[in-house]
């Protein structure tokens, strides 16, 4: 009876162990996203999703009110300029101390497809405003960077405090969005790589472009 209470017992034991699921390794994650980056798959997800941009521009353009103050709004990073340098160079462990100090030492590449977005802005005569999750400290760099891509011509650039303590960037990032139409723009395109970039309205479209690389709040 005893060794039959105490078989029971491990079969109620072993029963309530839930089979351990494997998980996929870092590694090997990490040599499948170079992989699908060298291999065009970023590129060409990048480029569709920009073309969502180009048309809510062209609809902007073509139902532009009297007197009426457009605006489109950019993030920068993985959205006007490729950080994959930095990125690989790092292994994806992506910090701010060591990609500020990499963006005082470095120039990165622009991508095309948003280029264009922002030149077709440009040649409408639609102000465009960059929305940064960058600091002040780097804003000297960070214009030379814009240049250096051959991104002038905005209108203005956000860059959060030093101090910033909030959890998310959002309350910055939909702060901003929410003067500039105050001060009587109307948004008509907002474009950025996280979902923190578009969260908080105040604009009329919202275009979230690719990016498997890393997160922010």
């Amino acid at each position: 009876m005893r060794r039959l209470l105490a078989a029971a017992g491990l079969v109620v034991i072993v029963a309530g162990c839930a089979p351990c699921e494997p998980r996929p390794n870092l590694g090997l994650y990490k040599q499948q996203l170079i992989g699908w980056h060298d291999a065009g798959d970023y590129e060409k997800c990048f480029s569709q999703a920009a073309q969502r941009g180009h048309a809510a521009l062209d609809r902007a353009i073509a139902s532009k009110q009297p007197r009426q103050q457009m605006a489109v709004v950019f993030d920068i990073d993985e959205t006007l300029l490729s950080n994959w340098a930095y990125l690989t160079d790092k292994g994806f462990d992506v910090k701010l101390s060591t990609f500020f100090a990499w963006v005082k030492t470095h120039d990165d590449p622009v991508l095309a497809p948003t280029k264009a977005i922002y030149e077709k802005a440009r040649a409408a005569g639609i102000p465009i405003y960059l929305i940064t999750g960058r600091v002040e400290s780097v804003r000297a760099d960070t214009v030379r960077q814009l240049k250096a891509a051959g991104l002038t011509g905005w209108s203005g650039l956000f860059l959060k405090p030093d101090n910033y303590s909030q959890p998310s960037i959002v309350p910055f990032k939909s702060g901003v969005r929410r003067k500039l139409e105050e001060a009587g723009h109307v948004i008509v395109l907002n474009m950025g790589d996280q979902l923190s970039d578009l969260e908080g309205g105040y604009a009329r479209t919202a275009v979230k472009l690719p990016n498997p690389y890393y997160y922010i709040r």
